[in-house]
């Protein structure tokens, strides 16, 4: 991904989402499915799984890319690809 101009969306139900597919989460969005971070930089809440109260931040590479699907996204926006 090097640029989202020109990209078109579509709203669908978690239920609907594929492997591979990309999604934009926004602040206050749930992870729909366990996922990669893609593009973009955010804070996450974890508590419902880890216990940890203090959020995460996510981002593209590193071992800090991974998301679990449950989790919520406390600020900015991240594109995602579904594991």
């Amino acid at each position: 991904l090097n640029s989202l101009e020109d990209t078109t969306y579509t709203i669908l139900p978690a239920n609907r989402l594929h492997k591979d597919d990309l999604v934009l989460v926004e602040a206050g969005d749930v992870i729909p499915a366990d996922a990669q971070a893609m593009l973009g930089v955010a804070s996450v809440d974890e508590s419902a799984v880890t216990g940890e109260s203090a959020p995460v931040i996510r981002e593209f590479g590193g071992d800090r890319d991974a998301l679990t699907g449950g989790t919520v996204l406390l600020s900015d926006w991240l594109i995602i690809r579904i594991t």
